[in-house]
């Protein structure tokens, strides 16, 4: 519930804010916050990506994230482990106006602890969405991706391994961008 909220207080502020300044410029960098998002299709977390792009082009950006969490779960199990993930992709930008659709395609690696699993996701997606520019270096936007995953799943305590497919609808987001 707490996540419609603030998707609605984020539309509401685009919509209540009157034109707002064209898209950053090439050769910004911008940062990106989820405010709402999905885990890959086969339910690893992606939450922990911190997420940014390049503008190489105006109407081009380079995106890339990295993710580094450390979990000690305590307790008579004390459960440890080191989830890592990494993502490269390219956006094309259809128009780069105050409303910017977009499409692209992202690569994600990721590498998790779920519950007794190592589990180890492959992402390949293509995405659609828009940017809605509130001012020259902030902006809201919204995505959903489609593509391929691969998941291999390997329990920690025995041998053997288990690998699962998924193509389809990947993810969706809200997220915020700053751009310095």
């Amino acid at each position: 519930m707490k996540n419609i909220a603030l998707v609605g207080f984020a539309l509401a502020l685009a919509l209540s804010v009157g034109k707002a300044v064209a898209a950053p410029a090439e050769g910004n960098i911008g940062m990106n916050v989820d405010l709402v998002s999905s885990s890959t299709p086969l339910g690893t977390p992606t939450n922990f990506l911190i997420k940014g792009k390049y503008l190489v082009a105006k109407d081009m950006a380079i995106l890339a994230g990295f993710g580094l969490q450390m979990v000690d779960t305590g307790g008579a199990t004390n459960n440890k482990a080191t989830n890592i993930g990494l993502m490269g992709g390219i956006r094309k930008y259809m128009k780069t106006d105050d409303f910017a659709p977009f499409f692209g395609g992202k690569l994600q690696y990721l590498t998790t602890r779920q519950g007794p699993n190592d589990v180890t996701d492959l992402v390949l997606m293509a995405e659609i969405g828009a940017e809605y520019f509130l001012g020259k270096q902030f902006s809201i936007e919204g995505s959903v991706g489609a593509g391929y995953t691969s998941q291999k799943v390997e329990p920690v305590a025995t041998p053997g391994s288990n690998t699962a497919t998924a193509l389809g609808t990947a993810t969706y987001s809200v997220s915020a961008n700053y751009y310095f």
